[in-house]
């Protein structure tokens, strides 16, 4: 027991790691993207061919399992509305439109990152390069950040884990706790009404009168909702990781910038008898070592820009289909909200909060980076370019053309992921969901 609470609520670094991933928030990461095929595993030596065979064998077989259960889950749902449309309420039909939007979102993610060899570089270059835990000893500062930035995600993980789980559990057991209620369980319970499901399908067999078709549908929408909202939160929550540590990346380099040494050298200049002017100068042993320095500055923030581009590229068509998924399904959500009734809340409100934090979460998160990175450009311009040779200045200079755009993940390339992009698909949300709500 003194092991688990260490393990979850000890927030500082432990001494003797060797490696960032037996970190437990790292840990725990590697547990729920396992599951989904999506750890970046280390690469393994194999004794012979056969074996390597075989574990890529097994490595498509899961990655076609999610894709497949998905494409079923999908069409199976489309099924359903087809041949129920008619008999079904306004907000029933919300209610598999939800569903059914949830499952393109996360098919959207298994074709664009399951398999899609870029993502697993970029998870690798996460664990084995850009984690802080390679940047602690550079300076006091780095370790600082990095403690901070340590806390922060451990904090994140149980938070957000533990969000996904009490959601799920909601979204499953509100309907067949609303079934035990009405005694639909007992024997004769049924007479004129049906089970109800927390997702519809149209099943090869009776689940909506036959207690055993109902118990085998019931699990199998337990399966389908677990890894549905693991493609949802594991993903955002691995890729809020990645900004967290890019953030601390950014707040190192500012804070080198901003303690740039500055010259021992002071040079009086008389201009007229009665005037005297010092200025600061840097020797040659110094513009030496001013020139080192600024390589590293440079290099420094050339390495976060460029897996930051990376990063871009692979999410930017998930992130993309992300908003549109919150686009449509906000108005959706708030729709069942408003039915007001203790079933209808304790069904979608938990759903809803959970979809419209994450969606503002994650642009909060994005845009601590674009926040952090739009204050380069004043630190490298305050930097003591007037007491360098000209060859100090001119890489002055190019450090400052470089730094002058503040660095944003785009989604497809098209719309910057952040705080902007959010408040439009809140209000548009807002917009549609008056529209629906007057008809």
């Amino acid at each position: 027991m003194t092991g688990f609470r260490d393990f979850v609520f000890n927030y500082q670094p432990k001494d003797g790691i060797t490696n960032p991933v037996d970190y437990p928030y790292l840990i725990i990461a590697r547990y729920l993207l396992t599951f989904i095929s999506m750890w970046p595993k280390k690469s393994v030596v194999y004794h012979s061919a056969r074996a390597e065979l075989k574990a890529r064998i097994w490595l498509w077989v899961q990655k076609f399992y999610h894709l497949l259960l998905c494409a079923v889950a999908f069409f199976g749902g489309v099924l359903y509305i087809t041949l129920h449309k008619k008999s079904m309420t306004f907000y029933e039909l919300g209610h598999l439109y939800i569903s059914l939007l949830m499952m393109a979102c996360t098919f959207s993610r298994i074709t664009t990152l399951c398999f899609n060899d870029e993502y697993r570089v970029v998870a690798k270059d996460f664990v084995t390069k850009i984690h802080l835990f390679f940047y602690k000893n550079r300076s006091d500062y780095s370790m600082q950040i990095h403690k901070k930035v340590h806390m922060i995600s451990h904090v994140f993980t149980l938070y957000l884990s533990g969000q996904m789980m009490l959601g799920l559990f909601l979204f499953n057991v509100t309907p067949m706790y609303n079934n035990y209620s009405a005694g639909k369980y007992k024997s004769g319970g049924l007479k004129n009404s049906t089970y109800e499901h927390s997702l519809y399908f149209s099943w090869p067999f009776n689940a909506s009168t036959d207690m055993r078709g109902y118990i085998v549908s019931n699990i199998l929408n337990w399966m389908l909702s677990y890894t549905c909202s693991s493609w949802f939160c594991v993903i955002d929550f691995f890729l809020s990781l990645m900004v967290f540590h890019i953030w601390g990346h950014f707040k190192i380099l500012l804070h080198d910038l901003d303690h740039f040494p500055r010259p021992l050298n002071k040079v009086n200049s008389v201009i007229e008898d009665s005037i005297t002017i010092t200025n600061e100068m840097y020797s040659q042993t110094e513009l030496d070592q001013v020139f080192d320095r600024l390589g590293k500055c440079i290099d420094y923030h050339r390495e976060i820009v460029s897996f930051t581009d990376k990063m871009s590229e692979v999410f930017g068509p998930m992130l993309f289909a992300y908003y549109g998924f919150h686009q449509a399904s906000g108005c959706l959500l708030l729709l069942e909200c408003s039915q007001m009734t203790v079933a209808a809340l304790v069904r979608y409100l938990p759903l809803t909060i959970i979809l419209f934090q994450q969606l503002i979460q994650m642009s909060i998160i994005f845009e601590l980076v674009g926040s952090v990175t739009d204050k380069l450009r004043d630190a490298v311009y305050g930097l003591p370019w007037e007491a360098m040779d000209t060859k100090n200045r001119k890489t002055v200079a190019f450090f400052l053309m470089n730094v002058q755009e503040p660095v944003h993940v785009k989604a497809l390339g098209l719309a910057e992921v952040g705080v902007t992009s959010m408040t439009a698909i809140l209000k548009t949300s807002m917009s549609y969901f008056a529209f629906l709500r007057s008809m």
